[in-house]
């Protein structure tokens, strides 16, 4: 691993130097003289340390070696930038094929367990829970103490969703490290999170009562939360077309007809039987005279 150089060090041979390790495809980390388990403050610091000997304005660099200067410092901030990022991290160290030798380790180690956590949340885009909650377990891991609200959230509602564990042992977990986000009362938008999967949790058991009040507690705590406020109009909506609308009883043999709910037709126990009056009695039936007879009057 290469130190990073001092102020005194010869620029036009530091910077001969550290284009040649370019050249040669050195990764980023190495180009700073850096373990891949550094922070984001030691990536700034060696970053000033080599601009300090490599920028394209120093005296010493001006003339022939002034192109190379300039692509020397488009490299180095190309790398504070994309190692200080975590999504860029991420990706670039995806592209290494870098398996993490740290992240078995009980240490706690924040910028690597942002990697992981980041790398989870692409993962559940995708809905591949197993591989989300095994990235978000090693991130947990790496928070150490306290836990990182954020990340617990997520780890739970991954337990949640990925099928491959006994429904039991699942929900109980699930249910468990929610209640430890609410609890930790800190994270906003991670306890609004855990809300909103705690509603889910209880909609699954039928406690609507329970499914109502977190979906409100989430509401409460983060008002742009989509998924909690269309859960609360749905849930309204259900309750009110559960309530049955009392009808007025017909007095048995009432005249008149009475619409049934089901259809608006009327219903066949207000109609008059066929042949009866209006007073129940029979009405003897005429026969309709014939074409002939409304011709000439009579039966021939």
């Amino acid at each position: 691993m290469t130190a990073a150089p001092s102020p005194t060090t010869d620029p036009a041979e530091t910077l001969r130097a550290f284009l040649a390790r370019v050249d040669a495809g050195e990764d980023y980390y190495a180009l700073l003289g850096l373990p891949r388990t550094a922070t984001d403050p030691e990536v700034q610091t060696a970053f000033v340390q080599w601009a300090r000997v490599l920028h394209p304005d120093l005296p010493a660099l001006r003339g022939e070696l002034r192109d190379g200067a300039t692509r020397a410092f488009q490299t180095l901030t190309r790398v504070r930038l994309t190692l200080t990022d975590p999504q860029r991290r991420s990706e670039y160290l995806t592209s290494l094929g870098e398996v993490f030798q740290d992240s078995a380790s009980d240490t706690p180690n924040p910028p690597l367990a942002k990697i992981h956590l980041h790398r989870a949340r692409q993962l559940i885009q995708r809905r591949d829970w197993a591989q989300a909650e095994g990235a978000l377990r090693v991130a947990d891991r790496l928070f150490g103490e306290p836990f990182d609200t954020e990340c617990r959230s997520e780890l739970a509602w991954a337990i949640f969703n990925n099928h491959n564990h006994p429904e039991h042992d699942r929900m109980r977990e699930t249910r468990a490290m929610l209640d430890d986000v609410i609890g930790a009362q800190r994270g906003p938008a991670a306890i609004a999170n855990a809300h909103y999967y705690l509603a889910v949790w209880y909609k699954i058991g039928g406690d609507m009562a329970k499914v109502k009040q977190h979906l409100e507690n989430c509401v409460k705590i983060n008002q742009k939360h989509v998924e909690a406020q269309r859960e609360l109009r749905l849930f309204e909506r259900r309750r009110s077309t559960s309530v049955q609308v009392p009808q007025a009883k017909v007095p048995a043999g009432a005249a008149g007809r009475a619409s049934s709910p089901a259809n608006g037709r009327a219903s066949s126990a207000a109609v008059p039987a066929a042949g009866a009056g209006g007073d129940g009695k029979k009405v003897p039936l005429t026969k309709k005279p014939s074409l002939l007879e409304r011709l000439f009057g009579g039966k021939r």
